[in-house]
This record gives C-alpha cells, structure tokens and sequence, in this order.
C-alpha cells in the first residue's frame, strides 16, 4: 500500500490526465508499471498491469517519426505522450495513450458507407437520364460555336461520375477484419509496381530506401498496394518535384513510411486528417486518406502523421501490429 502523501501525490498526477486516456507511472531503471488509472485497467480486460513491464503489454516504437509515436495497445492505436516526474522520492516516467480524434469511429465510418450507398443509387439514375438527353441535343446539333456548350455540359457530367465512381470505392471497402497471418507482401515489390505508373520525372525523385531489414509485411498486396498508392499520391501532390524530394523507407518491421519536404498541413487540417470530405482541393472530394485508413484498419493497422514540420519533413506512416500477440490483437 501507498503511503497517504504519495497516494495523494498520485492522485493529483492522474486528476490531470484525461480520465480516458489510458496512463501509467513507470519506474525509470527498471520500465515496470508502479500504478495506472481505471481506463488502463479497463483495457486490461479489468486486470491490473502493475508490475509488469510496460513493454510486455505495450508495443511503442519511437523510431517512426519525432512528432508523433505510434503505440499499440489492446487491440488499438493510440498517439504516445511522455513526461519525467518525481514520485515516491524517485524519477519515474508517465506514460499517457492519446486517444486519436482525427480518426472517425467505426460506427460513424458504417453510417457514412449507408448514407453514400444510398445517394449513389438516388443520383446515378437522375445523371445517366441527364447523359442521355444531353447525347440526343448533340446529335441534333449543326453549328459548331453550339457543339463546344454541350461538350462543357458533357465535362461537368463526366466529372460527376468521377466523383460518384471515387464513393463508390470508399462505400465497397469492407470493415470486417482480416487474419493477419494469412497475409504477406513484400514492400519492395509494391512500391516498384506503384512507382512504375509515375513518369520517369517523378520517379527520379522518389526513392525507397531498401536495406537488409527489409521485411515482408502482413497485409494482403493488394491492399498494401492501395494503401502506399493514396500516400504517394498525397506526397507527389504536396511536394512538387521541381523542388522536392519524397523518400520511402520501412523503419520498423511492420512500418512503411512516406516522407517529403514540401508542404506542412495546416493544424486546422490536421485534427481531421482522417475524416471524409476535408480537403483545401476544390475538385477533390478529400477520401483519400479515409480510404487508406479504412483498409488499414482492417489488418489491425493505422496510419499516423508522424511528421509534420516545415523545417524537417512531413511524413505519413502505415503501422502493422507486432508479429507477437501478447500485445491483445483483437477484433475490430
């Protein structure tokens, strides 16, 4: 037992934390857990972790980016925060798991997919009957200063599809979970075969730094692909290549990360990166990074803005789960 001033004492450590952000105190020689709050023993199926080392339960890997360390823990992804403190007369460590706000819930993800199921079925009939009619005046048209106000109506519908055809794919992506042993793709490979759509300008100017570590990762390649291809596709449009350089590397086992010089994202931006429809494009409907986060979601992984500083870089990093299972890989 505590005795009551360090009970006290720990009692105002936690008050300041968020009561659902998962904490723990941690002795600094030895990394194992001297105490926690409710929401950590909650996500410990109610079994208090004290006494084991944090890194028997939580898998925190810091090498991924400066801003931003990813930590995996029950089955979820949270953003690690960290500060030394005096407790019980000794230094110890105060690990808090943020949860993520720019990542929309499971719940809000399933409404949005019924709610863009059923306005593709309400537009794509009305538009289609609009493609038509528009064919028939064409037809029927002699002068050509007439044809080019028809070809401008025949732009705007094509790029309505565009638009229709782009939620159609965020509405298909399944939500139901994967087993992760039953994928594996080779990272090099997928970045080659993405790379190899780009222009010789655009390669010359992104480069995948493969190294002997290099592992294969437990994702389908498929998915992989999709998911690499959305977060290339981010860097190449906000690092133009005249002046920057995207780089490509695997720093950790189950990590892929897309890094660029160019252009920081607004903070206001950034609380929702995730989120459907937030974009500074006006023609873009801004699904992007919701769809890669939806197909990472499905092997127990998630994507994190680990960087984000004009000064050093801006990078996205896809996280896997760690090969082990002591860390609680659970469902969905």
């Amino acid at each position: 037992m505590f005795q009551t001033q360090n009970a006290i004492e720990l009692s105002s450590l936690m008050e300041k934390t968020e009561k659902s952000d998962p904490t723990f105190i941690i002795d600094i020689d030895n990394r194992k857990i001297c105490e926690v709050n409710e929401e950590a023993i909650a996500l410990c199926n109610n079994k208090s972790p004290i006494g084991e080392k944090l890194g028997d339960i939580i898998y925190i890997d810091k090498k991924i980016g400066r801003d931003t360390s990813p930590a995996f823990f029950n089955g979820k992804w949270f953003c690690l925060e960290q500060e030394t403190l005096l407790w019980n007369g000794a230094p110890h460590i105060k690990i808090k798991l943020k949860k993520r706000n720019e990542i929309p819930s499971i719940e809000a993800l399933q409404s949005l997919k019924k709610m863009i199921g059923f306005l593709l079925h309400r537009i794509r009939s009305p538009l289609t009957g609009i493609q038509g009619y528009t064919e028939l005046i064409e037809n029927q048209l002699g002068e050509h200063h007439e044809q080019r106000y028809v070809n401008q109506v025949n732009k705007g519908i094509d790029q309505l599809f565009d638009l229709l055809d782009e939620l159609e794919t965020l509405e298909e992506i399944s939500l139901d979970p994967v087993e992760l042993n039953n994928h594996s793709a080779n990272p090099k490979e997928v970045i080659d075969d993405i790379l190899s759509n780009y222009s010789k300008e655009h390669r010359d100017k992104i480069t995948f730094t493969a190294s002997a570590s290099t592992q294969n990762v437990r994702c389908n390649p498929g998915d992989l692909q999709r998911i690499l291809s959305i977060l290339i596709s981010n860097a190449v449009e906000h690092a133009p290549i005249e002046q920057h350089h995207i780089s490509i590397s695997q720093p950790s086992a189950q990590s892929i990360k897309i890094s660029h010089n160019g252009n920081p994202i607004p903070k206001s931006i950034s609380k929702e990166l995730f989120h459907p429809f937030v974009t500074t494009k006006a023609q873009q409907l801004g699904i992007g990074l919701t769809m890669a986060m939806l197909y990472a979601k499905r092997y127990q992984g998630s994507i994190f803005l680990t960087d984000n500083n004009p000064f050093r870089e801006i990078s996205f990093t896809f996280c896997l789960p760690p090969s082990t299972s002591s860390y609680g890989i659970t469902a969905l």
